[in-house]
């Protein structure tokens, strides 16, 4: 493989994985903001404290932070390191996932 071909999947692979960490942070605000209209609260004191002091306008610091994440992501040097992060950034989709599920 040539050193063009590898940067190219390489890049790929970022690309991908910086769209997974993009849908993980949108299914994390779709999934909290679906327990917060069942009357269930928010698991996370600090998404709490930040949810009881901006109001409504709590998804655009969510939002926020998912932006900043993909921004380190980009930057970042090691593709191994970037899935392990997208990773951890999907455990609250799962958690989330499981709460709804048992509500039902």
């Amino acid at each position: 493989m040539t050193e063009k071909q590898l940067r190219a999947r390489t890049s790929l692979l970022k690309a991908m994985l910086l769209v997974s960490a993009l849908l993980m942070g949108y299914s994390d605000l779709i999934t909290t903001n679906e327990i917060l209209q069942r009357g269930m609260g928010e698991l996370n004191p600090i998404m709490r404290f930040t949810q009881e002091w901006m109001g409504e306008w709590w998804l655009i610091a969510k939002l926020g932070l998912t932006y900043l994440v993909m921004w380190m992501l980009w930057h970042g040097k090691s593709e191994r390191q970037m899935a392990y992060v997208v990773a951890f950034i999907a455990t609250p989709v799962y958690n989330n996932l499981i709460i709804l599920a048992g509500s039902n």
